[in-house]
C-alpha cells in the first residue's frame, strides 16, 4: 500500500481503468493497494475500490462520520447524495484522505456512536496527539506527564473491561482528559467534540442523581434490604465502621474502592 500526492506511478493508468473515469486529468491523491484496489481523489471527485467500488462528486458530499464501537473496527462514512460510502481501518489511514478532502471542501466530522464509545475514541485521539506533540508549543510538567501516561493506560485497558466497569471508567476519563486539555489550553475539533460528550455525560449523571434521590425517598426500606445500609444511621457510624461498609459494597458490586471514591467525589462536587 502506497500513497502518492505529487508524481504518479505508471500504475495509475490501470487504476483509472479499473475504478476511475477516463475524464480524469488531475489527481490530488492516489492510494495504491494493488493493481485493482485503492482510491483516487481529484479536484472534483472521489473514486475507490476496496471490498466494493464506488465514486461521488465532492460537491455532493454532505456528511463525514467516524464510528468506532468497542471491540469493533474503526469506520469512516462519507455521505454523498444520501448514499453512505463505508470504509474500514484496514483499508487505509483515514487521516491522509480527510486532510486532502478538507483542502477541497469544508466539513465537520461527527461521531455517530454511543456516548461511552465516543468518549473512548476521542480521548484516544486527543491523548495520543498530546503524546506525539501534535499540538504546538505544548509543554507538560511532571504531574501532567504522569497523568497523560495514566489516561493512556486507561484507554489501552478499556477494551478488556466489562460494560459496567467500562461505563465507570469513561465517566471518569472524560473529566480527566478535559481537565488536562484545559490546563494545557489546547484546542481542536476533537476536543470540542469531547467537550460536547462531557456535557451529555453530566446531563446523564444529573438525571441519574435525581432518580436516585427520588428512589431513596420512596424506597428507604428496600434499599436497606438490598445494601444492608440504613442511610439515616450513617451519621452514628465511626470512620472504621464506614470504611468497612464501603469495602463490603465494593466487594458486593465488584467495583474498586478508588473508582467508588472518585465517583463519590464527582457527585459531591456537582450536587452541592
Amino acid at each position: 500500500m502506497k500513497l502518492y500526492e505529487e508524481s504518479m506511478p505508471a500504475s495509475i493508468g490501470n487504476a483509472i481503468y479499473q475504478y476511475g473515469d477516463n475524464s480524469i486529468t488531475k489527481i490530488i491523491q492516489y492510494l495504491e493497494v494493488d493493481d485493482e484496489h485503492g482510491y483516487i481523489l481529484t479536484p472534483d471527485a472521489f473514486y475507490y475500490a476496496f471490498k466494493t467500488k464506488g465514486s461521488f462528486l465532492l460537491k455532493d458530499l454532505t456528511d463525514v462520520m467516524i464510528r468506532k464501537v468497542r471491540h469493533q473496527e474503526k469506520e469512516l462514512i462519507l455521505v454523498a447524495h444520501g448514499i453512505h460510502h463505508m470504509f474500514y481501518a484496514h483499508d487505509f489511514d483515514f487521516g491522509d484522505l480527510l486532510d486532502a478532502l478538507e483542502d477541497r471542501k469544508a466539513f465537520t466530522i461527527t461521531y455517530p456512536m454511543a456516548l461511552d464509545d465516543r468518549i473512548l475514541y476521542l480521548s484516544d485521539v486527543i491523548l495520543h496527539d498530546i503524546d506525539d506533540d501534535v499540538y504546538e508549543d505544548t509543554t507538560l510538567n511532571d504531574l501532567q506527564k504522569e497523568q497523560l501516561n495514566s489516561y493512556l493506560e486507561t484507554v489501552k485497558n478499556a477494551e478488556s473491561l466489562d460494560d459496567t466497569h467500562f461505563h465507570i471508567e469513561m465517566e471518569l476519563l472524560v473529566d480527566h482528559v478535559m481537565d488536562l486539555c484545559n490546563a494545557l489550553e489546547l484546542d481542536s475539533e476533537e476536543i470540542d467534540a469531547l467537550a460536547q460528550a462531557q456535557e451529555e455525560m453530566n446531563h446523564q449523571e444529573d438525571q441519574m442523581f435525581d432518580s436516585f434521590k427520588d428512589m431513596y425517598a420512596q424506597n428507604k426500606d428496600k434499599i436497606k434490604d438490598v445494601t444492608g445500609i440504613d442511610m439515616d444511621d450513617l451519621q452514628n457510624k465511626s470512620p472504621e465502621e464506614l470504611n468497612s461498609m464501603v469495602d463490603d459494597l465494593c466487594t458486593r458490586f465488584n467495583i474498586s474502592k478508588d473508582q467508588l471514591t472518585e465517583l463519590a467525589s464527582r457527585f459531591a462536587s456537582k450536587h452541592k
